[in-house]
């Protein structure tokens, strides 16, 4: 097959999406298929790569308003058409439902190129980012442009059952599949001494509690360090946090607030790729993800592979993956207080946190990344099939 995929956030983005579609592309070229990436430039001007095998076509953009490092392709549609009739694909694939990848559908449909279409976030993502006052106007459209660009695909995707069900809420129809973004159980689950890492990140011999992913405002980091506040105060243990982003200087002032500089570590940004990412994990007594608006979360699901006791917030997806008291345990979302006394509660027992993190394998086991991206050649080949018919 000749595959084109387009989306606004490609590597050197760092974000879930980006990781995804660089798995899915790796996966699928090894299988033997024509790859073609359509992804935003970094500048004004639109231009072609050739990477490995893999054509990209950048496409002219202007920075994001409301995500510092990620951009905006203006003016696609002439281009956009362009491009499909240079690639002629089999297929078309957008991950998200914004201005390029709508351009992508029509020109695919005029084509009549099928038009699969995943979903990574929801409208609670991008409210957190508004103003309250354009907050219900902007929302309110961006709702009915959801809905009338996915029921205009052949098939829409959604990495969790949950959001599934959130996509048919606002009225879009099937078909709608839940394809899990899936997790590398090898890389992540292999067991290595812990001690390197710790002399290389300056790392005391404390119970780590870590939190890994993009440092901005809608993941409640917030929440984590105020509720790390309360368990220090009990307990001697030391806060890993791993990644950059826009929020990075405003959470290490709020540690050094609580006088806690010294019983914290920020890395800062560490790559997908880099061979520090898995042994994080490994050296962390305790995961949490403090974010209510997880669509599934992929460091959730490397921390379950790890076998990490997981401490989620009780929102989004999350509630799906983690089984409150069988693989992990699930807090009140936005509540420092009761996220406090979870931890708290797995710091003192070794045997529940025993127990969970060998559940948590279990879990994992079940969105093993060869097959997820397997589901999606399948999905693929189903639905050049129905269309065709």
């Amino acid at each position: 097959m000749k595959i084109l995929i387009g989306t606004l956030s490609y590597k050197p983005n760092v974000s879930g999406v980006a990781v995804e579609v660089e798995l899915l592309t790796q996966f699928l070229l090894k299988k033997g298929h024509q790859v073609v990436i359509v992804a935003p430039s970094r500048s004004l001007r639109s231009h072609i790569e050739h990477q490995d095998g893999l054509t990209i076509y950048r496409v002219r953009a202007i920075p994001s308003p409301i995500r510092r490092g990620f951009y905006l392709p203006i003016f696609t549609g002439r281009l956009t058409e362009r491009i499909l009739q240079e690639v002629q694909p089999d297929i078309v694939h957008v991950h998200d439902p914004m201005a390029m990848s709508r351009y992508l559908q029509q020109s695919a449909t005029k084509h009549g190129v099928p038009t699969v279409a995943s979903n990574h976030f929801t409208l609670d993502y991008i409210g957190a980012y508004l103003p309250g006052i354009l907050r219900p106007i902007v929302l309110g459209w961006l709702r009915r442009m959801y809905v009338g660009f996915y029921n205009r695909c052949q098939a829409v995707t959604a990495p969790s059952v949950t959001v599934v069900n959130y996509l048919r809420s606002l009225g879009v129809r099937d078909p709608i599949e839940a394809l899990s973004n899936g997790v590398d159980i090898d890389r992540f689950s292999a067991h290595t001494s812990t001690e390197q890492t710790r002399r290389s990140y300056g790392l005391p011999q404390q119970p780590i509690i870590l939190y890994l992913g993009r440092m901005e405002k809608a993941k409640s980091i917030n929440v984590l360090i105020d509720a790390f506040a309360r368990v220090h105060r009990t307990v001697d243990c030391h806060l890993l946090l791993v990644g950059g982003g826009d929020n990075l200087q405003d959470l290490a002032a709020q540690i050094a607030k609580y006088g806690l500089s010294k019983s914290a570590t920020l890395t800062g940004l560490i790559p997908y790729n880099s061979v520090d990412l898995a042994p994080l994990y490994q050296v962390a007594d305790i995961y949490v993800m403090p974010s209510s608006i997880e669509t599934q979360s992929i460091t959730t699901l490397e921390a379950l592979a790890a076998g990490r006791p997981v401490v989620a917030a009780n929102g989004g997806a999350l509630p799906e993956l983690i089984k409150n008291g069988v693989n992990g345990i699930l807090f009140r979302a936005g509540s420092s207080a009761d996220l406090a006394d979870r931890i708290l509660t797995l710091l003192h027992d070794s045997t529940l946190r025993s127990r969970l993190s060998g559940a948590a394998v279990k879990t994992a086991a079940k969105h093993e990344l060869q097959k997820s991206l397997q589901l999606f050649e399948d999905l693929y080949e189903t639905t050049i099939r129905r269309v065709s018919h």
